[in-house]
């Protein structure tokens, strides 16, 4: 069966632009697929047009907005997942720009369907007395009790996405001074993170425990399973959500669901409580624009709080200082509105 030019240009748009051009990772390039599958399977079920049959020509902005109601009335998605899903159409419509600038204008129209808003959730995080809770639940005892200490306060303590983590090698690793761990971020973007001398420490005593100081281990990956492969984002949130649950029998703030990505979040709240800019974060999370680094500024209600009460301690104006009943011009002004 001779291929139609959707199936060429999905093949081309995954192979030559995602994975080479774009540098996406593993886990971009799966959510896109399971949109394209998403949207194939809804094409087949609304338009009886099976994706071998699928062309460039049905691929229109009625199929696509059909598409975002589909996702919203029938699989019951939220805005927030329903605009993640468009979004990747949309990075497919770029790519089809340049392949087939002669059907500009059924791109651009694509390109024009508007997002769904929806309201941004607070940011939750948990306290510098909570992650201490945490931590301390974890029993090193014996080796796997070292291992999830290790993991857990790289984890908060470089601000790290899970999988950034997961794919730590032991040469990623430096204990010698200046201390610091080499992430790999989205984009394959590469940043140096510095660690804290007691994260240090007890990174030093895991890789003792387990050999991995030793220079033939420098590829080996850092953290592995009881297995001896590489751990995955799924065993390491198994493990958090395990200790948060002991830690909160402890203290009852700490909430339910407990994700490696809360401790992400409880980093960059914690330095911009220590004062920290929010460039220094943006450059230590990895964010490549600063408005996602804002968001933690805008959550902060304890710097918001102490903000409220500096400035109700200046000394105000007195009443001799200031008048709007002596600014004639003011006043005159404002009855001509």
């Amino acid at each position: 069966m001779k291929p139609t030019d959707f199936s060429v240009a999905i093949q081309k748009f995954f192979t030559a632009f995602l994975a080479q051009q774009r540098g996406c990772c593993e886990n971009t390039i799966k959510s896109y697929r399971d949109t394209f599958k998403l949207f194939l399977a809804f094409m087949s079920e609304t338009y009886s047009t099976s994706p071998d049959k699928m062309t460039l020509s049905r691929f229109t902005s009625k199929e696509v907005e059909e598409f975002g109601k589909y996702l919203s009335k029938v699989r019951s998605n939220s805005d927030r997942t329903r605009n993640q899903r468009i979004a990747a159409l949309r990075s497919f419509v770029k790519f089809l720009q340049y392949e087939y600038p002669d059907q500009m204008l059924q791109w651009q129209k694509i390109q024009s369907l508007p997002m769904r808003r929806h309201a941004n959730k607070p940011v939750s995080y948990l306290s510098q007395d909570e992650i201490a809770m945490l931590l301390s639940k974890i029993e090193t005892k014996n080796d796997m009790g070292i291992r999830d200490l290790a993991l857990i306060s790289l984890l908060y303590d470089s601000g790290a996405r899970v999988q950034e983590i997961v794919n730590l090698s032991v040469r990623d690793i430096r204990i010698e001074k200046p201390s610091q761990v080499t992430l790999q971020g989205k984009g394959r973007k590469i940043r140096v993170v510095p660690l804290i001398s007691c994260t240090v420490g007890i990174l030093k005593s895991y890789m003792e425990r387990f050999n991995l100081m030793r220079p033939e281990q420098s590829g080996n990956p850092l953290f592995c399973n009881r297995n001896g492969t590489r751990i995955t984002r799924f065993g390491i949130a198994y493990l958090l959500e395990k200790y948060a649950s002991e830690a909160k029998l402890k203290m009852s703030s700490i909430p339910d669901n407990v994700s490696p990505h809360l401790l992400r979040h409880s980093k960059a709240m914690h330095l911009l409580e220590e004062g920290c800019s929010e460039f220094a974060i943006r450059d230590l999370l990895g964010h490549v624009d600063l408005k996602t680094t804002s968001i933690y500024a805008k959550a902060n209600q304890e710097m918001i709080r102490k903000a409220i009460e500096g400035a109700s301690k200046k000394k105000s104006r007195s009443g001799d200082d200031f008048s709007w009943k002596r600014d004639e011009s003011i006043l005159a002004w404002l009855n001509e509105l």
